[in-house]
C-alpha cells in the first residue's frame, strides 16, 4: 500500500472519528431527556392561513416546580397549536425536555412534547425564549425595599431542574 493511500485512509478515519465526537457531544457530555411539569400562562395562535386555521401557536408557561422564577415561551407548528387547544390557563401539564449541546457552543434545552402534544424543535426559531432567574428581597431594617435577581442558575435550581445548566 502506498504512503499516499495510507495517508488518505488516516485522514478519513480521523474525520469520521471527529464527526462521531461532535455528533455525540464529544467532551461536552451527553444529551438527556428530562420529564417535568409546567403551569400554563397563555396558549394563543399567532399566524393564520387564508382559511382561518392557525399556522402556529405560542405557549407561555412557568417552571413552577423549579426554585426561583422561570418563565418560558415556546412556539410550535399548526399541529402543536391544535393539540394545545384542549388546555386552559392555569393547567399543569407534563413536558419532555431535550437537554443537548447546541451548535452555538453551550448546552441548551428544547421542549419536544407538552401535555401529550408533540413539538418538533425549529433550529431557526427566533420567537421562543426563556427567563431564568432566582430573586430575593432586599430588606433594610426589617423593611422590604426591593429585590435582586441572579440570572445565573445556582445550586438549588440546578439540583431540581438540571436542564438550566448552560456549560
Amino acid at each position: 500500500m502506498s504512503t499516499k493511500t495510507l495517508f488518505s485512509r488516516a485522514v478519513v478515519v480521523s474525520l469520521v472519528g471527529a464527526a462521531l465526537l461532535v455528533g455525540t457531544g464529544g467532551c461536552h457530555g451527553k444529551s438527556k431527556i428530562y420529564d417535568a411539569k409546567v403551569k400554563l400562562n397563555r396558549v394563543s395562535a399567532i399566524r393564520f392561513a387564508a382559511d382561518g386555521k392557525a399556522l402556529d401557536a405560542d405557549v407561555e408557561f412557568d417552571w413552577f416546580q423549579c426554585p426561583g422564577e422561570q418563565i418560558e415561551i415556546i412556539r410550535g407548528d399548526a399541529a402543536f397549536g391544535e393539540c394545545m387547544k384542549k388546555y386552559k390557563v392555569g393547567d399543569e401539564v407534563a413536558v419532555k425536555v431535550d437537554y443537548h449541546w447546541d451548535k452555538k457552543g453551550f448546552f441548551d434545552w428544547d421542549i419536544t412534547e407538552m401535555g401529550g402534544c408533540k413539538r418538533p424543535p425549529d433550529d431557526d426559531d427566533q420567537s421562543s425564549f426563556d427567563t431564568v432567574q432566582e430573586c430575593e428581597p432586599i430588606v433594610v431594617n426589617g423593611v422590604e425595599e426591593g429585590f435582586k435577581c441572579n440570572r445565573i442558575p445556582q445550586k438549588a435550581l440546578l439540583k431540581k431542574c438540571p436542564w438550566f445548566a448552560r456549560h
